[in-house]
């Protein structure tokens, strides 16, 4: 009789498991960092291929880069000494660096880790960059920001299928903010006007008191994906990119 109670008690455990099932823990993984390959600081080349696998990241939806704009009136084409000579800069590096850390695989980014600190999505002029180089299905494309005055920066898909030049293109927060003199990564007048930073007009922008005409901008990129079950955003852990100058204009 025992042995019969013992065997229902250990049946009806089973029937629950399998009833309820175990949770699934949904990760997406993060782009080496030996994908990305820096040019001093006027260019990166990133290579998401198979980073994620279809299969088993099914809820993965692409990726995004973040990015954040520093004004600053240090000039150098050395990363290393862009981020420790402005302040902003190396604050949010700094604060970023336990997500990018590899090794740290407890550190996840959410949904406001990067916009809790000014960061907006990169976007491109006349086309929806999660199609083009920041799909699921991965590939290869490059940043650059031109040294020549008035040359926009963009990003460049070199594939057999697409080898297209798109201009890079600050966000305006979904109509939140109106960026000047434009969307585009210049380093200008009036992006780099103090009394600009603000968050109805250059809300992606961190301003320096004062005289200057040095600006760069900071970016992350992290793939994302959806929650089947609460459909609300997942993020893998996010690859810095580079620190860009960003290309004079004359405006």
């Amino acid at each position: 009789m025992n042995r019969l109670k013992t065997l229902i008690i250990f049946m009806l455990c089973i029937f629950a498991l399998l009833s309820c099932g175990i949770e699934e823990y949904y990760y997406l993984p993060q782009v080496p960092e030996s994908r990305v390959v820096r040019s001093l600081n006027n260019g990166a080349t990133i290579d998401t291929s198979n980073v994620i696998d279809p299969t088993e990241h099914y809820y993965a939806t692409g990726y995004i880069i973040y990015y954040k704009i520093y004004i600053s009136d240090f000039d150098s084409d050395n990363i290393d000494s862009i981020i420790s000579n402005n302040s902003g800069i190396s604050s949010d590096f700094s604060s970023l660096s336990s997500f990018t850390n590899p090794a740290n695989s407890s550190s996840i980014p959410s949904i406001t880790t990067f916009s809790g600190r000014g960061f907006y999505e990169l976007e491109l002029e006349g086309k929806n960059i999660r199609d083009i180089a920041l799909a699921k299905s991965g590939g290869f494309f490059r940043l650059f920001f031109p040294t020549s005055i008035d040359i926009r920066p963009y990003l460049d898909q070199d594939t057999e299928e697409n080898g297209n030049e798109y201009s890079l293109y600050r966000s305006n927060g979904r109509g939140t903010f109106n960026p000047v003199p434009d969307r585009y990564f210049f380093s200008s007048t009036q992006l780099n006007d103090y009394a600009n930073a603000t968050s109805t007009i250059n809300a992606d922008v961190l301003g320096q008191s004062g005289i200057s005409e040095i600006a760069y901008a900071l970016m992350y990129i992290v793939a994302v994906g959806q929650d089947p079950n609460t459909f609300s955003r997942i993020y893998g852990k996010p690859t810095f990119i580079s620190v860009f100058k960003l290309t004079k204009s004359n405006n």
